[in-house]
């Protein structure tokens, strides 16, 4: 009888979690733009490799955790193409999730200045439940002891990216498959999550052009829950040092910041503070990321070529007169 309960216990969390918001809640919104949309993989025309890190309220037994790592590159001949991989992992109690994706995005050009980004990402997502670490009364039931759930669901993944120098715009869904989850003889379903992001970089000094002020704002949805909005805002130095802050709308406020090493790696920071009733028993949520950077060298055109002749030639001519007259100088002195 005991074991019945149990198991009805168990495949009950399940199904409830299965039903909840099933993907993971991340603060800084432009370091973790490839997570929320394959479409931006490819934006930097080279290669970046993202880990990151998440203690979702901190302070809580068996809160949750979250670890991420990302990459992508650009085709070598078809810069406008691009390929990359998620992997993430969420820890939460008993029950693990991982899913895995692999993605692709192609860009075009519709202006000058603007470029218009579409990109899909195909996965699985396992689910596993370690029930042997259940908490309970009788620690010698074999039920409890010795076994593991475990669920897998196909995935898929779609978004479109527009962006320029100073603005981007993004919209993806993720879970778009709704694949089943099977919990035994329970049921559940991966749920549609929406996402819709946009930001802009303003320049303080219109000289020098060193301080940017950059908003942005980021709405998610998934049924049944309400909709989400949050608001951020970056001071940005130099491309090398930011600080900022943000508010998620009726839950929590943040501060974030970080710094750009060699225009390559970057480190960024950010920490939320619960506005709700969690506040009294929550020390917070921490969150970091680490990225690499490199962009593809841009491939010279035939003007290019030439013009970097034409300055050779003239560096040689230039040289040749200074080493005349520098003779010239030596004789006289003679």
């Amino acid at each position: 009888m005991k074991t019945k309960l149990y198991t009805l216990f168990i495949l009950m969390l399940c199904y409830s979690f299965s039903k909840a918001q099933q993907q993971t809640l991340l603060t800084n919104i432009t370091l973790h733009q490839y997570l929320y949309n394959p479409a931006y993989a490819g934006t930097n025309k080279g290669m970046q490799f993202n880990a990151g890190y998440r203690n979702q309220w901190a302070g809580f037994e068996n809160a949750p955790v979250t670890y991420m790592v990302s990459g992508y590159g650009s085709f070598k001949k078809r810069t406008n193409m691009a390929a990359g991989g998620i992997i993430i992992n969420d820890k939460s109690g008993l029950i693990s999730r991982t899913s895995f994706y692999g993605t692709y995005s192609y860009h075009a050009r519709l202006s000058k200045k603007v470029n218009l980004g579409f990109g899909i990402g195909i996965g699985a997502v396992q689910y596993n439940v370690k029930i042997y670490n259940a908490k309970v009364y009788d620690k010698d039931d074999e039920f409890m002891k010795n076994n593991i759930l475990n669920a897998n669901a196909f995935d898929a993944n779609a978004g479109l990216y527009l962006y320029s120098k100073n603005f981007f715009l993004g919209i993806s869904s993720q879970q778009l498959s709704k694949g089943k989850i099977y919990w035994n003889n329970t049921i559940g379903r991966l749920t549609p999550h929406l996402y819709g992001y946009m930001g802009y970089n303003f320049t303080l000094d219109k000289k020098k052009k060193e301080w940017v002020l950059q908003p942005s704002t980021l709405i998610r949805y998934n049924n049944p829950a309400p909709y989400q909005l949050e608001f951020n805002l970056k001071c940005i130095y130099k491309d090398m040092f930011w600080i900022g802050g943000g508010y998620r709308i009726s839950t929590s406020a943040c501060a974030m910041f970080g710094t750009t090493i060699s225009k390559q790696f970057t480190i960024g920071y950010s920490y939320d503070y619960s506005t709700t009733a969690l506040q009294k028993y929550s020390n917070g949520s921490h969150e970091l990321i680490l990225t690499y950077t490199k962009s593809a060298k841009k491939k010279k055109t035939v003007g290019d070529k030439i013009q970097d002749a034409d300055e050779e030639e003239l560096n040689n001519i230039d040289n040749s007169i200074k080493t005349n007259l520098k003779n010239k100088k030596n004789e006289e002195k003679k």
